[in-house]
Formats: structure tokens, sequence, C-alpha cells
């Protein structure tokens, strides 16, 4: 196990600071137990807030981390609160350096590979071999992204291709920009994208799906419509410079905001009888609970719209509150 807390035996008490009051505590960390009050899987923003809450509300908290964050390839998080441009590692990094002060709660770098929900608290078994029992298990695994398969895209990708704008556009604002996609839905996206530029075409990558209506909305907003099949993007050092069509001339580009295909990264959900929306996220309610019993979800895994950093960061917090309160006994009427 790798553990923030290595355990110390026969160390003198030692003083914490906290807000200007000096306290005791012990020196020791607490022996391991196979009886948790949370296990979170995923140790991205939501996960690392979660545990955050949990750990300061002395909980038993372990972090289960695979490493494999779904924004790896992303330079710099925009509109968190506190940070600006921190890049996603840094900022896992960070929190799990907070996480260091909580002795009631640990990370280790591993896979959740099994879970079963049918005791009164839940089993989970590790990659390591390790098999656990926890009161709540909550899904902080995020989601996995899938670019389209467009030639080129694959060394632009989180550094001048992006799916975010709301996340992403501020950086590239007054550049030229493209967005991908066709239908309704693509037409709302680069009415979105507008706001950041002047310079903004929409690319249906061929006949476009949508109406004169939309037609009218896209020209209104001075929004320009390539119907051509994209043939490649090229580009250098992760920017995009150029748009290239199976016919016609090439879109000089300076970013191009896609829709992905998204989905849960492993099977935990599914196999827990966790409900899923028809885009893959975990239905919960508005504190995170999902139907099943001691099973939470938060973050991008069950977000279904508007996904960022600081919304992850707020839902894993709301999810802890209750996961922690909702193990809190209340009386019976007599």
């Amino acid at each position: 196990m790798s553990s923030h807390h290595a355990p110390l035996t026969n160390t003198p008490h030692r003083a914490a600071l906290h807000g200007g009051r000096r306290r005791l505590r012990p020196g020791h960390g607490r022996p391991r137990v196979r009886d948790l009050d949370a296990v979170i899987v995923g140790g991205g923003p939501a996960g690392l807030s979660a545990a955050l809450v949990l750990g300061r509300a002395r909980r038993r908290v372990l972090v289960v981390d695979t490493g494999r964050p779904a924004n790896v390839k992303s330079s710099a998080i925009g509109g968190l609160l506190g940070q600006n441009g921190v890049a996603p590692v840094e900022l896992r990094r960070a929190g799990r350096e907070q996480l260091e002060d909580l002795p009631t709660v640990d990370v280790r770098d591993a896979a959740v590979i099994d879970a079963d929900n049918g005791s009164e608290r839940l089993g989970v078994r590790l990659s390591d071999g390790s098999e656990l029992r926890t009161r709540a298990l909550m899904l902080a695994h995020g989601l996995s992204y899938e670019p389209p398969q467009l030639p080129g895209i694959e060394p632009l990708w989180g550094r001048s291709v992006f799916h975010c704008p709301f996340c992403d556009g501020w950086e590239v604002r007054d550049l030229a920009l493209a967005v991908h996609g066709n239908g309704p839905e693509a037409v709302r996206s680069a009415l979105v994208v507008s706001g950041w530029s002047s310079d903004v075409v929409l690319l249906t990558d061929g006949p476009a799906q949508f109406g004169d209506g939309e037609r009218q909305l896209l020209a209104g907003a001075g929004v320009r419509l390539r119907e051509e099949p994209v043939r490649r993007l090229v580009g250098g050092d992760g920017w995009l410079d150029r748009i290239e069509f199976a016919s016609g001339p090439a879109e000089e580009s300076d970013s191009l905001f896609v829709r992905t295909r998204r989905e849960q990264p492993n099977g935990l959900a599914e196999a827990l009888g966790c409900e899923l929306t028809a885009g893959g996220t975990v239905v919960t309610d508005s504190d995170g609970r999902t139907a099943v019993a001691g099973v939470y979800a938060a973050g991008d895994t069950a977000t279904e719209r508007l996904r960022s950093v600081a919304a992850a960061i707020g839902g894993g917090s709301r999810a802890a509150l209750a996961a922690a309160l909702d193990h809190v006994p209340v009386a019976t009427a007599a």
C-alpha cells in the first residue's frame, strides 16, 4: 500500500497550528483497517475534493487512483478560481499534498476492479489484491473522451483542439476558430464559440443536416459554413495551422472545437446497478446519491452537461457531505 502516512511508534505528540491556536495531536498514524467509511474511485478534482471534506470530518477514507486523468494532454486548466492556468498534473499534486495533513485519508495508486453491494457494507476489490469493506463508495473516475477520427488531430488534442469552449475559449479569444460537427447541436456550439471570436467557421464534414432557420442564425452571427468533407488537420508544436478538405481551399484556423464520444472509463457503475443516461453519465440526485444504497457519483462521472474542473470540485464536495450525513444515525419513532 502506498500511503501518505507511514505508521510511527513511540513518538511524542506534535503541536498542530489551526486558526492561530496550537493543538496537540498524536505523532503516529492510524493502523491499517479493512473497514472504511468511504472508498473514492478516482483521484482527480472531484475525488480529491470529496476526500478533503470527508477527511476533515474524520472519516476513514481511501482514494484509489489509476493515474490516468482524462485531461492529461491539456496544458492548463482555465476558469478555476484562485488558479491562473494551472496544469492538471500540478492541481492533482497539490490536492494530494493537501490531503497529507489528514491522518484518516490514504491515497493508493491502484484500480478498483470489482465491487458488490450485497451487504450492509460494500465490498471492494483492488488491482493489488486488497479486499476492503466500506460504508460508502464514490465513483469519481471521470469519463473517457474520444475526439473524432480526424487525420492529424492527435498531436493537437488538448493544445489547440478542444471540446469545451468555456474551459479553453478565453485562451484562444479573437483568433480564427473552427467548430466541427453537424446538426442543430453543432449550430448551437458554433453560435456559442462566436462569443469568443468574430472569425468562426462551422465544419459539417459533409452536407449540412439542418435547415434554413439554422443557416440564418449562423449568418446573423457572422459564422461561416463549410460542408466539404475534412481531409486532415495540419499544424506544428501543438498549434493548428490549417484545415484541409477533400475539395476546395484550405481553411486557416488557430483552434478547433469538436464534439467527443464520452463513456464511463470502467464497468463499475453498470456492475453495481447504477442507472446511466443516454450520454453515459451516472444518474444521481442533486447531492450525488445514486439509486444504489451507499453508492455516490461526482464530477464528470455524473455530469451530463456543462462539465468543468470547477464543477467537479463542487460536485465532489457536495457528494462527500451527503455521504457523511447519510451515515449519521437517526432516532426512530417509538
